[in-house]
């Protein structure tokens, strides 16, 4: 199995919508095999300078992808181009080795 992309969810403290995108992604996990952690950007000069009042932030592999309302299959998309954009998926897929669709 490949490794699991790694989905942040940078948010704020009592932020409903990052609420949402973080529960989104947990609900993926199974499904698309990615870890999913929220930071908050609360406390950290760098981060609050960089994403203010962007959040919720979705970083794929530390890349932001996407800022404010994120929907689940937008979210899905996101992941899966993620991973081909890994050069092993390339390698493999024109090996013809076709893994499991997630």
């Amino acid at each position: 199995m490949s490794m699991p992309i790694h989905v942040t969810i940078l948010s704020r403290d009592k932020c409903h919508l990052c609420d949402v995108v973080y529960r989104i992604a947990t609900h993926l996990q199974s499904e698309l095999n990615i870890t999913a952690r929220k930071v908050s950007i609360e406390g950290n000069r760098t981060l609050e300078e960089r994403y203010g009042s962007r959040v919720p932030v979705v970083l794929l592999d530390e890349v932001e992808h996407f800022a404010g309302k994120v929907t689940e299959g937008e979210l899905r998309r996101a992941i899966k181009k993620a991973r081909w954009r890994r050069p092993i998926s390339r390698i493999l897929s024109r090996l013809g080795f076709c893994p499991k669709r997630g």
